[in-house]
């Protein structure tokens, strides 16, 4: 897991919105002998359950196996470089993996590279020949089809909801806005709960670490906002969960109890979740405790439930 917030918070994105329906996400894929990491590695299920359109723009880039590796800053062309040099390492391994299994690749077995930037010079595009292709969003770029690599510049993105969880990893006003349409989404929305609890994420790691990067103000009121709705979730499901368990116990004292006890599973069950968004980003145990108020065993139990 890396140590830095932005990589954390845009593998946790991936992993969070990607069912396992869709496909299987592996984080920080080590490239043997080269001291390499791949970011993300997702494998389509052959028989997905879902839409994966339902993701707009970043279910259509997972249609195919690929590796994503998001930058926070433009990447140089010597970053590009490494990220293709780990594309061609991977598909080597899925050879050896098929000839082990005695079966062949065909070119639709050919990993695609997305490289995810906020931003990206006209230099840089030239360089690599980058272009746009009919039929993809203003802001996905494509270099020769034998290099299997896709650049999307999430600042030339368009505003629509289609493009909604690539601009959630941009910066300033195009992530600002990007967190107001995730509270903005109807409660309902399977994928809201997940981003909202991302989002809280960043919020916790601003707190731990105020020297970090710091965020626009209008991002950091969508922090904000995101943390206590989530907050807000995660101690009514709680509630709700004691209240079952109080009318189980009995019609006349069910009631009450259950309310008092859902009350307080509510908010350790909060303290809890918060905690396991914190050992995600990486944070030392005893900032969590002092954070949280739980106590240091029962943040190494999670650690371990997380772990395992």
């Amino acid at each position: 897991m890396s140590t830095q917030p932005f990589d954390s918070l845009s593998k946790q994105l991936y992993d969070h919105l990607i069912p396992e329906d869709f496909a299987r996400v592996e984080i920080s894929l080590e490239v043997p002998g080269e001291s390499l990491f791949i970011d993300v590695v997702v494998t389509p299920n052959p028989n997905p359950t879902g839409n994966r359109l339902s993701l707009g723009l970043l279910g259509r880039a997972i249609e195919r196996r690929c590796l994503l590796e998001t930058y926070r800053n433009a990447p140089t062309a010597e970053a590009t470089n490494i990220c293709m040099l780990k594309r061609t390492w991977y598909f080597q391994e899925l050879r050896r993996r098929a000839k082990r299994a005695k079966r062949t690749l065909t070119k639709s077995d050919e990993p695609q590279l997305w490289i995810v930037t906020p931003t990206a010079s006209e230099n840089y595009l030239d360089e690599f020949n980058a272009k746009p292709k009919q039929g993809w969003p203003p802001g996905v770029y494509w270099l020769a089809p034998g290099l299997y690599t896709g650049i999307i510049v999430i600042h030339h993105l368009p505003v629509e909801p289609e493009t909604l969880w690539f601009r959630l990893l941009g910066r300033g006003r195009v992530q600002a806005k990007a967190a107001q349409e995730v509270l903005a989404l109807p409660q309902d929305n399977p994928l809201r709960s997940g981003a909202l609890q991302l989002l809280s994420s960043w919020k916790i790691v601003e707190r731990i670490h105020p020297d970090l990067e710091q965020t626009n103000r209008e991002f950091n009121m969508a922090l904000s906002q995101a943390y206590l709705e989530w907050e807000k979730e995660v101690e009514l499901r709680g509630e709700l969960r004691g209240e079952l368990r109080g009318k189980q116990e009995g019609e006349l004292l069910g009631e009450q109890r259950g309310k008092q006890e859902g009350e307080l599973l509510g908010k350790q069950k909060a303290k809890q979740e918060v905690a396991l968004n914190m050992l995600r980003g990486g944070i030392p145990v005893e900032q969590i405790a002092q954070f949280t108020e739980l106590s240091l065993q029962q943040i190494q139990q999670l650690q371990s439930e997380f772990n395992n």
